[in-house]
């Protein structure tokens, strides 16, 4: 076993996207703090971003000194064998090197981690994104997710929330051995600041190349919504919704990419607004995105504390948003407006009184720049590095 001063740990996650898209900042305090770091993932299949994106955010790993490692992790529970597999490369991912502690990003490799630090007596961090039981999930997902992080949660030596429902859930039920909430991975808000120059207001009436570039009509009012194209994103919700409203210049931008294109694309055709929709692909470049577009739809049936909505409510959007835990946190009645799901009628009652008044859109706005300063990355970076610290404390004295 290759062992290097004590200080080699492992960041682990389903897919290589939530690495790049979540945790570098992560990365880079590790960096600093002298540790050798490790990433394993699957840079293969399921990832939000394309494999250009992959391949350049590999090269990348390699000029910051990180080794990372494919790991044939599945996102679903049920496929047993890759499963298997994945735990079996894991375990001789620790045969090869001496990692004094994980950090782990997704439900399924998690477990699968927990098992194999459990064995090796390696300390653990679970960073939970949104438990998949939580209220109004349904009966089997409290069946099957919650017993088993029960159970592995006495395999947790620290878990880290990223919203408030989780966090009370998680003190009241879940027996880890820290538990701490971080209000997401935080967000650059001057990156996405719609309004940090007088100028905006001139380049807001000027989107004319932005337009352009999508085939959109210059005085259309575009709805944005960023996201993996999958079931539980819900885009079809919006897409339904835009079919029904009365106004023709409402276009619907959206931004990701995912197994649901091809259903997506089929339901905009059937409902005679395939025209009006404008699926983009992974962008990895968002701040135009949101500066020349009109409002933010997130209709997910699930979230954790979403990013997407973070940079619009920095980038100064009104939002729309289910009504669902997460989006609840960061959106009140004076950033935007909520939908419960599976009522239609109010997500597109939403959307017609947003089209029909600018001056809210932009109270909204404001409003939404302001409250968003409380998840700044500032704020979580300095959080993270306290645990961080913690852990390193503890490896020290050999705890």
């Amino acid at each position: 076993m290759d062992k290097v001063n004590g200080k080699r740990m492992l960041m682990l996650a389903s897919v290589a996207s939530m690495i790049d898209q979540f945790n570098m900042s992560n990365i880079k305090i590790l960096l600093e703090m002298g540790y050798e770091i490790h990433v394993a993932c699957n840079f293969m299949e399921g990832n939000t971003s394309n494999a250009t994106r992959m391949k350049r955010f590999k090269l990348e790993l390699q000029k910051m000194h990180v080794v990372w490692h494919q790991w044939d992790c599945p996102r679903s529970v049920y496929a047993v064998g890759k499963c298997l597999k994945a735990f079996v490369q894991l375990w001789k991912l620790t045969e090869r090197y001496d990692f004094v502690w994980f950090h782990c990003h997704s439900p399924v490799g998690a477990v699968l981690a927990r098992m194999v630090a459990y064995k090796r007596k390696i300390k653990v961090i679970y960073t939970a994104h949104g438990f998949h039981f939580y209220k109004g999930a349904s009966l089997k997902n409290w069946l099957l997710y919650y017993p088993v992080e029960k159970l592995f949660s006495y395999w947790t030596d620290v878990l880290i929330t990223v919203n408030i429902e989780d966090y009370q859930f998680a003190r009241r039920h879940l027996s880890a051995k820290s538990i701490y909430h971080i209000p997401g991975i935080g967000i650059d808000i001057s990156k996405f600041n719609r309004y940090k120059d007088a100028a905006w207001i001139t380049e807001k009436r000027t989107r004319k190349k932005f337009c352009q570039k999508f085939r959109i009509p210059e005085n259309a009012l575009v709805l944005l919504s960023v996201g993996e194209l999958s079931r539980r994103k819900n885009h079809r919700a919006v897409i339904t919704a835009l079919s029904r409203l009365q106004r023709q210049d409402i276009y619907y931008l959206l931004c990701g990419q995912g197994e649901q294109e091809g259903r997506l694309k089929k339901q905009a055709r059937e409902l005679g607004i395939w025209q009006r929709v404008r699926m983009v692909g992974f962008q990895a470049d968002m701040e135009d995105f949101y500066h020349y577009t009109d409002i933010f739809v997130l209709p997910s049936l699930q979230e954790g504390l979403s990013v997407a909505l973070m940079e619009a409510m920095a980038a100064g959007n009104v939002c729309v948003v289910s009504d669902i835990r997460g989006n609840r946190e960061l959106i009140d009645d004076r950033g935007g407006m909520k939908f419960p799901l599976g009522k239609p009628q109010i997500l597109e009652a939403a959307l017609e009184r947003l089209a029909s008044d600018e001056n809210f859109r932009q109270a909204c706005g404001r409003y939404n720049q302001q409250k968003i300063k409380a998840y700044s990355q500032d704020i979580t970076v300095r959080r993270m590095k306290k645990i961080y610290d913690k852990m390193e404390e503890n490896r020290r004295k050999g705890r």
